[in-house]
């Protein structure tokens, strides 16, 4: 609304004057009486209404002024809220920024704070998180020096381990990023994080946990698990990717849900591979897949295609649907 200039209410003022004096002349004209109350009585009339339309122009002049004022407050809090809003993100791009950056850094412990700074950052900004996540992946999926064999779990427990050669720093941050996915993959953790998707294509992942999980997207195409590998009573909501992924030692998917299906092609497991009482309604691809160990497939209620696979241990194959 735009504010009313001075010369406009100096111009009304005037009206109200001429209108005023107007009345007043046409009152004591009608009187036609010379008498002094006749005269007081038409002065008080002609004042009277001047004094009206003087007041109805006031209202009317507050009433704008009460309008300009709010709508004047309106846009300071909007300025307000949007000045607050680009500080929250410019700070939220400065957090970011400095703990990829620590990401960077040759010193294990300080890639740790920069791990642990950005998942409270996710925590804290559900709209970054999906973000975060790919920057996980993206860690995991840089090379390094890995041990030969699992660091935890019976086979850990069972053989002599000789992994002196690995990088035992990085390991560290690498684990405390493949805990951070499951933490917040996992449905009935207090710190899920609905609607994810991960990209592991060729990483070297080591002692794996995935179980209880639900993911969205997935592909751990040409990726090397060392150690075992769990992914029990994980969902996985679209076309899951194992093509030509290693496993190392014990692979277990047991009563996993492939809702769209999965593709282990070129695969190769060389240690038990558990696919027990999991279900798919896309199939479950195994073309030319070595099985190099035990492979279970109890109790699964969808179609597995083995066109080309090796097994070391003939499997029983209860599903008619299996080929």
């Amino acid at each position: 609304m735009p504010v009313l200039k001075w010369r406009w209410i100096a111009v009304t003022a005037v009206v109200v004057a001429a209108v005023t004096g107007a009345l007043l002349w046409l009152f004591l004209a009608w009187s036609g009486r010379p008498d002094a109350p006749v005269r007081i009585d038409a002065v008080k009339t002609a004042f009277g209404a001047g004094a009206g339309a003087g007041g109805v122009f006031a209202l009317w002049l507050a009433t704008r002024r009460q309008r300009t004022l709010e709508l004047q407050l309106a846009e300071t809090t909007r300025v307000a809220s949007v000045t607050e809003r680009d500080l929250e993100e410019r700070r939220v791009t400065e957090l970011y920024t400095k703990a990829v950056e620590q990401l960077g850094n040759d010193k294990a412990p300080v890639r740790l704070g920069g791990l642990y700074a950005l998942e409270r950052l996710g925590q804290d900004n559900p709209r970054q998180r999906q973000t975060i996540v790919n920057v996980l992946c993206a860690y995991l999926r840089m090379p390094f020096k890995e041990p030969k064999e699992g660091l935890r779990g019976a086979d850990a427990v069972q053989r002599p381990q000789n992994n002196d050669d690995y990088d035992a720093p990085e390991l560290q941050v690498r684990l405390a990023a493949q805990e951070l996915l499951k933490i917040h993959l996992q449905r009935e953790h207090p710190a899920f994080w609905p609607g994810m998707s991960i990209d592991l294509q060729r990483a070297t992942l080591v002692d794996f946990r995935l179980s209880g999980c639900e993911v969205v997207v997935a592909d751990f195409s040409h990726a090397r698990f060392v150690g075992s590998v769990h992914m029990r009573g994980t969902t996985f909501a679209e076309k899951t990717g194992f093509y030509g992924t290693v496993f190392t030692s014990l692979a277990n998917f047991d009563r996993s849900v492939f809702t769209e299906g999965a593709y282990f092609s070129w695969a190769r497991f060389e240690g038990v591979a558990r696919f027990a009482r999991t279900r798919s309604e896309g199939g479950m691809r195994f073309h030319h897949t070595n099985f190099a160990a035990e492979a279970v497939f109890e109790r699964s209620t969808h179609e597995f295609d083995f066109e080309g696979a090796t097994f070391a241990v003939e499997p029983d194959l209860p599903h008619p649907g299996t080929r």
